[in-house]
């Protein structure tokens, strides 16, 4: 009888492939528990005195959110009684020094704003989770709204991961208008775009979701979707889905920046200013 002969090592090469392509398909099915590991990346904030980042005219703030933790922010008044306010929420790896030039931009052009860390990020106490981010973005509006400033002369900015809970705030907040930089409609959704090949819709995930495009669809305020198709991380193709989902959606394009730049190129071009005085009808640019 012929007996058929496997090459030497053939047995253990399959099962090497096999052990792996387990792991793989754990590791996807999990991937909604493990990935927060990957999520947030706090810096601590070396100086916090605002004018050793460029802010001679901010001072500093602290918010409470939740029942013990304090957000740490800067808070630029609004030069008159009437100028809108932006609320500018960052993304996974900021703090606000990190974005105090974009804070100095919006101020020189005629805004308010408060920037602030969530918990664990600068010198915010405790610790971010998916749901403690709306949560301090919600402590912040209402610090916001403490000062007097009225819900229509509100502009909340959020940026990649923080555009989550500026959909989210937006949706039971009253605001003027809600801009998104890097957006996505969701964790999952954004990541089957970014890896067509991994069977992420086919799994389970029922955390760490970052859902926005649920949160857009239902605004009834302008909508503006702030992107670069060199972005790198957020799929062009999922935020033209977003957009397709608001009801009063506005564009700005900004093609050859990067994820992390962004924000700051936009801002620094004076674009970012002049459609968030766009955004708002009823407010006059300076």
């Amino acid at each position: 009888m012929n007996q058929v002969r496997t090459a030497p090592g053939t047995g253990v090469l399959r099962y090497g492939l096999s052990a792996t392509g387990l792991v793989l398909l754990l590791g996807l099915a999990t991937a909604s528990l493990w990935i927060s590991a990957f999520i947030y990346r706090p810096s601590p904030l070396s100086n916090p005195d605002p004018a050793a980042w460029s802010l001679p005219t901010a001072r500093s703030v602290t918010i409470r959110s939740g029942t013990s933790d304090r957000l740490f922010g800067w808070w630029l008044a609004p030069p008159t009684a009437t100028a809108p306010v932006v609320l500018l929420i960052h993304g996974r790896s900021a703090n606000v020094s990190t974005r105090a030039p974009v804070a100095a931009r919006l101020s020189a052009d005629g805004f308010g704003v408060l920037l602030f860390d969530f918990r664990g990020y600068g010198r915010s106490t405790g610790r971010s989770t998916e749901r403690s981010l709306t949560k301090d973005a919600e402590a912040a509006y209402d610090w916001i709204r403490a000062q007097g400033i009225e819900g229509r002369r509100i502009i909340v900015l959020g940026q990649s991961l923080g555009d989550a809970p500026a959909a989210q705030l937006s949706a039971t907040r009253s605001v003027g208008a809600l801009a998104l930089v890097s957006p996505f409609t969701s964790l999952p959704s954004a990541m089957a775009d970014r890896f067509p090949w991994a069977p992420v819709r086919l799994l389970p995930w029922p955390r760490n979701r970052f859902e926005v495009q649920a949160s857009v669809r239902t605004l009834p305020i302008p909508v503006l979707l702030i992107v670069s198709r060199d972005d790198g991380l957020a799929p062009y193709s999922n935020s033209r889905r977003l957009a397709a989902s608001a009801r009063h959606p506005r564009w700005l394009e900004l093609n050859r920046q990067r994820h992390d730049g962004l924000l700051t190129a936009v801002s620094r071009s004076g674009r970012l200013s002049q459609a968030l005085w766009a955004s708002l009808p009823s407010a006059r640019s300076p």
